[in-house]
């Protein structure tokens, strides 16, 4: 029993850390005013500038 509590905990602490550190996976800076957009963005949405494309 403890051992399951623990593990949930672990892994939302792992997922919460993940989508800290690692905010590129899951959103796009805008190279004008650095705010991020989602990652299938085209414009900025705080000012509007187009966003560059992704070239992975």
């Amino acid at each position: 029993m403890h051992y399951t509590v623990y593990l949930v905990v672990m892994t939302g602490i792992i997922a919460v850390v993940t989508l800290v550190s690692v905010p590129s996976l899951f959103a796009r800076k805008c190279p004008g005013c650095g705010k991020r957009n989602r990652v299938d963005a085209r414009r900025c949405r705080a000012c509007g500038a187009e966003l560059p494309p992704d070239d992975l």
